[in-house]
């Protein structure tokens, strides 16, 4: 029987090697369950609690990841970690959910757990923990710890999905029942993406309006002169020349 976690092997080029590096350093942290198999003489079956309890765990983790930025895009399909064969004490194992993105070719990964065995965090990458350490992971099927964090490089989009995410609501998944499949999608669906944050393009001022012109004056065009009050109006040489020929015919008695 083949107890080996199935893994996709990926050839990382030069360019990669410090995002990949910063997921396996994410993978340490929270702590990788393959090192017990290594242990494992006999394997069973999940039991039904602990199925039940492993997707309601991933659901609520895979709401809880912001969802895509105006802008930004993901990197691949959200990354979970199946049950599968179990091997040791019921509830012997951790539930992770994480999603990369990228937006302006900065990269960064949402990464969330429950259930891990130490609480180590990165200090220099957004990160968190609520609940105590578990050393039996999700022994009693409860919900012992939930952790979060956000690597990658230094950048506005690393910071507007550490902003997004909601804090509150994981510290609350700690040591009460898990919201069912059902009730986690809908918290998803109604998830609004954040915008990243940036510098904004100048607003129009008084000294700077925007670029405008009228339907019924041109640019450019200029309206006529009037002749102001009191003064005479210019000279029309064909009125004057029709008044002179009625002049000369009153003359001549015509």
């Amino acid at each position: 029987m083949n107890t080996t976690p199935d893994v996709a092997v990926k050839r990382a080029s030069p360019r990669s090697m410090p995002f990949r590096l910063a997921a396996c350093a994410l993978v340490l942290t929270l702590g990788c369950p393959a090192m017990a198999w290594a242990d494992c003489v006999d394997t069973r079956k999940a039991t039904a609690a602990e199925t039940d309890f492993h997707q309601r765990a991933l659901a609520a983790l895979v709401a809880a990841l912001p969802p895509v930025p105006v802008g930004a895009s993901l990197q691949y399909k959200d990354s979970v970690n199946g049950l599968g064969q179990q091997c040791g004490p019921t509830g012997d194992f951790t539930v992770q959910a994480s999603r990369a993105y990228e937006h302006n070719y900065r990269k960064a990964i949402v990464a969330m757990a429950i259930n891990v065995p130490r609480l180590t965090l990165d200090g220099t990458v957004p990160s968190a923990a609520y609940g105590t350490a578990s050393p039996g992971r999700s022994t009693g099927l409860k919900v012992h710890n939930v952790t979060w964090t956000v690597s990658g490089s230094d950048s506005p989009l690393r910071k507007t999905l550490a902003d997004a995410i909601d804090r509150s609501h994981l510290e609350g998944l700690v040591g009460k029942p898990l919201p069912s499949v059902a009730e986690s999608q809908a918290l998803a669906a109604r998830a609004v993406p954040a915008t990243v944050s940036g510098p904004a393009a100048p607003a129009p001022t008084a000294a700077n309006p925007p670029a405008m012109q009228t339907a019924t004056q041109p640019e450019g065009a200029t309206e006529p002169a009037r002749p102001a009050t009191g003064q005479a109006a210019a000279p029309d040489p064909v009125k004057d020349a029709a008044d002179a020929v009625n002049k000369l015919r009153g003359l001549f008695g015509r």
